[in-house]
């Protein structure tokens, strides 16, 4: 089990040494596949080395067959930009010795935007509502009381006007507790959003044209949209726990962005609740000499939050999460989970 960890490790670190940035920031498809879920681990520091439960869904399938419930259900709604909204529910279930099983879905409420064209650039009076929605399979087993795996295999859905695209991606991870054999000291690796180039494609992709060189009338035709690869991210956590304080960071490689070092820790009160707050900041990279810019992260900075459990007054085992995650050029993001 160790040789399979360390295999891991250095598959993920070479991994993440050999694949770049900068020139490819901003030229993948369905973004949305980043956006964080849940309010429990802020921007996401340590999470793929802690999170467990439906909160590991997201983060690390692996995290989800280390929750010692038999059914877990998550519901989360996030304020993200330009009044878009972003919902998240998932539930996941027991399979005894076989693991545990997962179903979640997430939508994106993007309201209802004018249509406009080339001739018509103030509008064509018409509206349309583009539809985003990734609905998610995730099974996870632990192979001993300390190691454990997980995948999740998400379908992708978008559509706006009259043009589509639909694709699939695939997120492994595995979490390894009590790191050698350091008490309270936990590790995850995740690979997410792995898999094949998305196209856009429907009849809104047609144009009236008059070909080249040609005496015919104008015609219809196919523009071919371009591929776009999914944006391929890989993680590398840390966790650690003592005194009811937890800290946690994460390395994020994007290789369509820039990396990202996240930093989390946390206060817990008698189980009851607990306060955190989380640290972002990216590495911007400039591959070429010639460009005098430099990328910011509109969510790097300093994130809050808190779960209040209320187990002892319901009887049931539920805690309520919010999170708090200033933006620099839009409105603050709120997660309540």
């Amino acid at each position: 089990m160790k040789s399979l960890l360390i295999k891991s490790v250095l598959t993920l670190v070479f991994a993440t040494i050999v694949f770049g940035q900068g020139s490819r920031m901003g030229t993948s498809s369905s973004s949305q596949l980043q956006v964080v879920q849940g309010a429990r681990h802020l921007s996401g520091g340590g999470a793929a080395a802690t999170s467990v439960g439906m909160d590991a869904v997201y983060w690390n399938p692996a995290g989800l067959s280390m929750s010692e419930n038999s059914v877990d259900v998550i519901f989360s709604n996030r304020s993200y930009i330009a009044d878009i909204s972003t919902n998240y529910f998932g539930v996941g279930s027991n399979l005894g010795s076989m693991g545990k099983m997962a179903f979640s879905v997430r939508t994106f409420d993007l309201g209802d935007i004018n249509e406009t064209t080339v001739y018509q650039p103030d509008g064509t009076g018409r509206v349309f509502t583009p539809s985003l929605f990734i609905v998610g399979g995730t099974f996870s087993k632990r192979l001993t009381d300390r190691t454990s795996v997980g995948a999740t295999f998400n379908w992708l859905g978008e559509s706006f006007g009259r043009v589509s695209a639909n694709g699939m991606s695939l997120d492994i991870g595995v979490q390894y507790k009590t790191f050698m054999d350091i008490e309270n000291l936990d590790v995850g690796f995740t690979i997410r959003n792995f898999g094949q180039p998305v196209t856009y494609g429907g009849e809104g992709l047609g144009v009236q044209a008059e070909a080249a060189d040609s005496d015919r009338p104008q015609e219809y035709y196919k523009v071919d949209a371009a591929s776009f690869d999914l944006p391929f991210t890989m993680d590398m956590s840390a966790g650690y726990s003592m005194s009811g304080m937890n800290f946690g960071a994460t390395y994020t490689s994007n290789y369509y962005g820039t990396d990202e070092i996240k930093l989390m820790g946390s206060y817990g009160l008698m189980d009851l609740a607990s306060f955190r707050v989380g640290y972002q900041t990216s590495m911007a990279a400039k591959e070429d000499d010639s460009i005098d810019w430099e990328y910011k992260n509109p969510f790097d900075g300093i994130s809050f939050g808190g779960s209040l459990a209320i187990k002892s007054f319901i009887g049931l085992d539920v805690s309520v999460d919010y999170a708090f995650m200033p933006n620099e050029y839009f409105d603050t993001n709120q997660v309540i989970c």
